[in-house]
């Protein structure tokens, strides 16, 4: 269950009830956040067995741009974003900046995947507690993180 802290700023709120989590296939969050950072947003990146769940906390409405920006820099690598509105559930992918010709299924992704990504939608798990923010650097700054340890990252 949510703290009173995740609940301001991540609950639900009069007239607002909206969340989104894009699911990315990078094990390495410190990478993740940094990819984020070149793609122009803010999120936290929260380690999910085996794959980066990013949260777009208060620009919901925004995340769409964030998932077609994030695909851009993921060349060849799948973008998920996951919203809640209102209470319904969709799923989209994109890869290289342009959306899938099918919407995936909500419903059958998170019960595939694990339970965190859910309770990262629905605003049950906070990102901050095990997550790596996104807006500690400059994005010149993280370009030369990712050039300096592309060889690390492979």
């Amino acid at each position: 269950m949510a703290d009173d802290s995740t609940q301001a700023s991540f609950g639900e709120r009069p007239g607002r009830t909206s969340r989104a989590v894009l699911v990315v296939p990078v094990n390495d969050v410190e990478r993740l956040a940094t990819l984020c950072v070149l793609a122009g947003f803010q999120a936290s990146v929260v380690p999910v067995r085996g794959a980066g769940c990013v949260v777009v906390p208060d620009r919901a409405s925004e995340a769409r741009g964030s998932a077609v920006r994030l695909s851009r820099l993921l060349r060849g690598a799948d973008v998920v974003l996951l919203r809640r509105d209102e209470g319904a559930t969709d799923a989209a992918a994109w890869r290289g900046g342009v959306r899938g010709e099918v919407d995936a299924d909500a419903a059958l992704l998170l019960a595939s995947w694990p339970a965190a990504v859910g309770q990262l939608l629905s605003g049950e798990l906070d990102p901050a507690a095990g997550g790596t923010p996104t807006g500690a650097d400059s994005r010149a700054r993280a370009a030369w993180k990712l050039l300096r340890g592309r060889g690390r990252w492979g």
